[in-house]
């Protein structure tokens, strides 16, 4: 991915996808490195994900009580 050759609506259209989906992130870093990733993404956007990730998932939906 040469990140010159995207167009503006591109570049946003893969920032919005990364703030849904943080794989989007992982994967890119994979792939391109993790500077392409901060040019792409921007530095907060991959920090914010590196340190997301190290959380876990948290499900606020579930509740872990059995039935009353």
């Amino acid at each position: 991915m040469v990140l010159e050759n995207l167009t503006h609506e591109q570049v946003r259209a893969w920032r919005v996808w990364a703030l849904k989906d943080h794989q989007v992130v992982f994967d890119h870093i994979d792939r391109y490195g993790k500077p392409s990733a901060r040019r792409l993404f921007s530095n907060q956007v991959v920090d914010q994900t590196q340190r997301f990730s190290g959380l876990g998932h948290l499900d606020l939906g579930y509740v872990s009580w059995g039935q009353a």
